[in-house]
């Protein structure tokens, strides 16, 4: 039977293995590792099952319960084997992750809802009370962003 911490990361992927877990006052802390036996290269799309070498991510998700969530990721490398690609090694890629990314997606829409609904600073303290660790600059700098269709409102006289 697995435990709700078990159950948070399988709605993530369901190839995660939890290693370690730790929960504090505070915080959940979770080790995983993706457990995965080929890639799709990002450049050609062809399928790797070579891989190269593991890294790791330190990712922040959802709070739960009113502890702020992060984990540590383990990942592959992949040899690309495709002679025409020019990528000879690539990162294994996430469908919760975005590449370089330190959040997943779902906490990513959560900020960003936040910060579109109020102002900056207001926002941030909404975070920390839900226990997402962002600050009012970071909230700000997503806000300049994100670029929207600049189609007139069909509301608004013309000249």
């Amino acid at each position: 039977m697995k435990t709700l911490m078990e159950e948070t990361l399988f709605h993530l992927d369901e190839n995660l293995r939890l290693l370690y877990q730790k929960q504090t006052e505070e915080e959940l802390f979770f080790i995983i590792e993706v457990h995965s036996s080929s890639a799709l290269c990002p450049a050609c799309h062809q399928i790797s099952h070579r891989a190269h070498s593991r890294y790791s991510r330190k990712v922040d998700d959802l709070p739960i319960s009113d502890l702020h969530v992060h984990f540590q990721a383990l990942l592959h490398k992949w040899f690309c084997d495709n002679r025409d690609c020019p990528t000879k090694v690539f990162t294994e890629r996430l469908s919760w992750l975005q590449s370089y990314k330190r959040k997943t997606d779902r906490l990513e829409d959560i900020i960003e809802k936040i910060a579109f609904s109020t102002n900056c600073l207001t926002a941030e303290k909404v975070c920390r009370t839900m226990h997402i660790p962002v600050s009012h600059d970071t909230l700000l700098r997503r806000v300049k962003s994100v670029t929207f269709d600049s189609t007139p409102s069909p509301f608004r006289r013309h000249r």
